[in-house]
């Protein structure tokens, strides 16, 4: 360590030490900063800084050489608040008008950077080649296939005896899903998300109804699904997320039909079920930490729920090199013959692991059933009860960032049961134990 580094933190303990006893010299505060700035001390300058804030000294020069020392040290978050403060002293300033712009950008708050962008001097807009933010937002493709850890669960499906009521029971063999994705601005406080997606699943069906007894190994359903999102900037770091669900099932059924002869036989039918789900979230930025709420209504496989969600999302570095989501999900059945609730939990960990690949890994516990997910632009509507699911997700940005790769992996516990016709008889019926892998991956284009 150099002579000057020492003096500059011996002059910085000093000052400390003294604005415990004395009033704060401004002079002293504003050299001992401007030196730890031009040595690059960037830690010993925020804790000098930050300290000089504490005793009331707050001014322009100050702010942006602590915002500076926190860019450089890539804590975006603090340096955002920085720049901020920095900017309602010195309004027309291009550095700071630039700084704040980045540091939003780069902790994936792309519309609050592009609404500073549109406060850019035209020199500042020329420097930056910057074209505006609004427009179309991003496109992606992407596709999954899910297969049974064990399918000869399939082909040894038994039920012990007759239920004795009408109902049904599932057991998915596999599914194929492939849909694509658009973001645009709608203004500049207000972007929207469109996924189109379609599902193809494969199953054994097992059905009793009116003292007939259908198996089929190699059923097959088709689903359409539609989501649409909003993203709403309605403060500082404060957002509303409004989003609808809308499914379109085809479901295979069997009814009896007379031949010829007084010959009865099954005959395979459609029936096209229309679910919906729709929520409506806030969450906001402080700092390092976003807290976040949603509520929620579905009708989806002819059952309507309450979902209410508490969700919590943690930066500890002020980027997104490490980043946490935890949330807990209560839903409710809504029944004139009865009531049952139920919780979802949630965890997961994205990190970068080296340059140009961060990892994500996440966890789901609970009764997990016609279960729509915080921003999840798919609804797990299987009539089947999951009971955990655990992934990974690889996420690669590259050409500049222009486009992005992401492959994942997830593996399910679940349980199938026969389901009554009728919701006040007992639904653990049969309780079947299956296990279920998924592996899938998108690639989006960002404009």
């Amino acid at each position: 360590m150099g002579r000057l580094t020492v003096n500059i933190i011996l002059s910085l303990f000093l000052f400390i030490c003294a604005g415990a006893q004395q009033e704060p010299d401004f002079a002293e505060i504003d050299r001992t900063t401007y030196e730890l700035y031009r040595n690059g001390s960037w830690k010993e300058l925020i804790t000098a800084g930050e300290s000089a804030l504490g005793l009331g000294i707050d001014y322009y020069y100050l702010r942006m050489r602590l915002g500076i020392a926190a860019y450089e040290i890539n804590d975006y978050a603090k340096a955002a608040r920085h720049f901020r403060k920095a900017l309602e002293m010195n309004s027309a300033d291009d550095t700071a008008m630039e700084y704040l712009y980045f540091s939003l950008k780069f902790n994936g708050r792309d519309m609050e950077a592009d609404l500073v962008a549109g406060r850019f001097s035209a020199p500042l807009r020329q420097k930056l080649s910057y074209r505006g933010g609004g427009g179309i937002r991003s496109f992606s493709l992407n596709g999954a296939g899910s297969f049974l850890h064990d399918p000869d669960i399939i082909t040894g499906y038994s039920m012990d005896e007759d239920p004795g009521i009408d109902g049904f029971q599932t057991i998915t063999r596999r599914f194929a899903t492939l849909g694509a994705g658009l973001e645009h601005s709608a203004g500049n406080r207000t972007s929207v998300t469109h996924v189109l997606s379609c599902l193809s699943k494969n199953y054994l069906l097992y059905t009793s109804e009116g003292g007939e007894i259908i198996r089929d190994e190699n059923a097959n359903l088709s689903q359409i699904q539609y989501y649409l999102s909003g993203r709403i900037l309605a403060g500082n770091g404060f957002y509303l997320t409004p989003a609808v669900h809308y499914i379109n099932v085809k479901i295979p059924y069997y009814t009896s039909a007379a031949g010829r002869g007084g010959m009865v036989f099954l005959v395979e039918q459609f029936e096209y079920q229309h679910d919906f789900a729709a929520g409506l979230g806030m969450e906001k930025h402080f700092g390092k930490i976003k807290p976040g709420l949603l509520a929620g209504y579905s009708d989806i496989n002819e059952q309507a729920r309450l979902q209410g969600t508490v969700s919590l999302t943690l930066f500890p570095y002020g980027n997104l090199n490490l980043y946490s989501y935890t949330d807990a999900t209560m839903h409710s059945t809504l029944s004139d013959t009865y009531t049952e609730a139920g919780w979802v939990f949630t965890q997961e960990l994205g990190f970068r692991a080296f340059h140009g690949l961060w990892v994500e890994l996440w966890g789901r516990f609970g009764e997990i059933e016609n279960y729509a997910g915080s921003g999840a632009a798919f609804i797990y509507n299987d009539a089947v009860l999951i009971k955990g699911q655990y992934g990974i997700r690889l996420i690669a940005p590259f050409l500049s960032n222009v486009m992005e790769l992401s492959v994942n992996y997830s593996y399910s516990r679940q349980e199938s049961r026969f389901r009554p016709d009728y919701s006040t008889v007992d639904v653990s019926i049969n309780p079947v134990e299956i296990n279920n892998h998924k592996i899938g991956g998108t690639i989006k284009w960002k404009f």
